[in-house]
Parts: structure tokens; sequence; C-alpha cells
């Protein structure tokens, strides 16, 4: 049966969180603030490509900034007050981010508005749906269209590593990359995760030994959900500490 890209973080979390929801359909409640604000954060970029289009070239810092943060406001007016008031916290640096970066792109390289658009705001191709009935993997696939290439794109509102990025979203870029490639015919080396907090964009790779150990986990993760193999699983407590559904497994489990 196909594996879902998103269940790869759940497997190299604890195969155990695998093993709960395919073989006795358990799962652990979906983080819906952290999904909110992806859509928040995507759509707001939408709505700075629109505005950029528009502006006058001697717009003051200042103006954008407030036009900006009124746009946000729109975005988020539908959230309950607690998440509105959360979301805009989170959300200043990007308001302030992109109106530097629209303002000096104008200044220093003379361009447009149309021009800081296309060049700041490339075209997203947002959740678009691949399932690959060969490699038996499906997925939504987040992606941008530069010069006819594409590249996958993960939005995560958690922290990153000191350098790099965390082994689950790599492995899950690269099935992404992998099936981009299937769908569109193409080559897909280059991917990359855009942090929302720090307000940074790293690059992943899918070579050929990160493509090797993607195909050797979704065969591990195949073992769990199709031949009901209980996973081996070191526990760590500061790990378990963190899971939602540690008090579950130590009840339902195969270790209980």
């Amino acid at each position: 049966m196909s594996i879902a890209v998103s269940m790869i973080s759940e497997f190299m979390f604890c195969p155990m969180k695998v093993y709960l929801r395919e073989l006795l359909g358990i799962s652990e409640p979906g983080n819906r603030f952290a999904i909110r604000l992806r859509d928040t954060y995507l759509d707001f970029r939408a709505a700075a490509e629109s505005r950029a289009r528009k502006i006058d070239e001697d717009i003051r810092m200042d103006e954008l900034e407030s036009i900006l943060r009124e746009d946000l406001e729109g975005i988020i007016r539908g959230l309950d007050e607690t998440e509105r008031d959360k979301t805009m916290d989170l959300m200043l640096f990007e308001v302030e981010a992109i109106a530097n970066r629209i303002i000096r792109a104008m200044s220093t390289l003379g361009l447009s508005g149309d021009m800081v658009a296309h060049v700041l705001f490339p075209p997203l191709i947002r959740d678009y749906p691949i399932n690959d009935p060969s490699l038996e993997i499906h997925g939504r696939v987040t992606m941008e269209l530069v010069d006819g290439s594409y590249y996958p794109l993960k939005i995560k509102t958690s922290k990153p590593p000191f350098r790099g990025v965390w082994p689950a979203d790599s492995l899950e870029l690269t099935a992404h990359a992998i099936l981009v490639e299937r769908e569109f015919e193409t080559e897909t080396m280059v991917s990359f995760i855009e942090y929302i907090l720090p307000g940074e964009r790293r690059p992943v790779l899918a070579d050929y030994g990160r493509r090797e150990y993607l195909f050797d986990i979704l065969d591990d993760i195949r073992r769990i959900k199709d031949d009901g193999e209980v996973p081996e699983v070191q526990v760590k407590p500061s790990k378990c500490a963190s899971c939602g559904l540690a008090e579950t497994c130590s009840r339902e489990g195969p270790f209980k």
C-alpha cells in the first residue's frame, strides 16, 4: 500500500507512532496552531506579492510596513483573539523583513514594483497532490517554479537545528523531489526548508546517498504498516516526555 510522505517524520521521531496509527488506529492529535501559522505565512506571501506589484517607487519603509501589517490583519481576522495575537507577534518579523526586501530591491536594483514581485516571489504551487503507484508513495508538495525548474518547499513553524536541517525533514523533501521528478518528468536535485521563526531558508540536496537512505526508511515503514512488524525502539525518557502518545503507548502499545 502507498505510504504518505508525512509518515516519514513520524517514523523518524519514533517508529511506534507508525505502529500505533497503522496497526491500532491510534494517532497523535495534530498541532492546529502550527497548521494555521503555515497557512497564514503562505497567504501573507501571496498578499505581499500582490501588494509589491501596486506600490509606488517612492514609498517609505514605514508606510509599506503599515500596509503589509493591515494585509496580515485581514488574513488572520477570522482567528480567535488568542490565536490572532500570537500569530501577529510571530509574523511581525516577516512583515518587517518583506518590507525591507521590497524597498531594498527597488532602491538598489532600480526595479519597478512588478519586477520586484517577479524576483522576490517566484510562482508558488501550493499543496499539489502527487501519487506514484510504482514507488508506492504519495504526498502534497508545495513548490516554487523558477525558470522552468521545480523546487519543493517545506514551511516549518518549529526552530531549526544549529546548522543544516533535521534528518526527517531532509528525507521528506527528498521524497517530494522524487515525486516531482516523476510527475513532471524533470530532474529535481535541490529543495528548500523555510523556517518561519528565524526567517531563514536552508537547502536540501537530493543526492544519491540521501535517496538510498530514504528507500531504506520506506522499507522499514512497510514492514510495520503492511507486515505488522513490531518495531524495535530504544526508549528515551526525554523524547517520550515530548510525545503526545506517550501515555497511550505505555497503555496500548506492544510493550505494555
